[in-house]
């Protein structure tokens, strides 16, 4: 259950990383860092390859929904509780 949980979860995740880049407060290299993240979620390069159907996928999903997860915990506090707000708002 736990990988439907993470795919459920992606979508959100994104939208934080979405308002958290776009955030006047967020310093540049978060900003880096996140088109970093999103060009892994983009990349061909796989720690499990893709040939191994599900577990391809969910390696990639799984890290892609980590790898967002710590580039929230890095950005400042004040960031973090703007785009809860946001988030909650809507």
């Amino acid at each position: 259950m736990r990988p439907l949980r993470t795919l459920l979860g992606i979508v959100p995740r994104l939208r934080r990383l979405y308002l958290g880049f776009r955030h006047p407060e967020t310093p540049l290299w978060a900003k880096g860092l996140a088109l970093l993240v999103l060009a892994y979620g983009i990349s061909p390069l796989d720690l499990v390859p893709d040939v191994i159907p599900l577990f391809g996928w969910l390696d990639d999903l799984t890290l892609f929904a980590w790898l967002i997860w710590g580039w929230e915990s890095c950005l400042p506090a004040k960031v973090r509780q703007a785009i809860a707000q946001q988030t909650q708002s809507k």
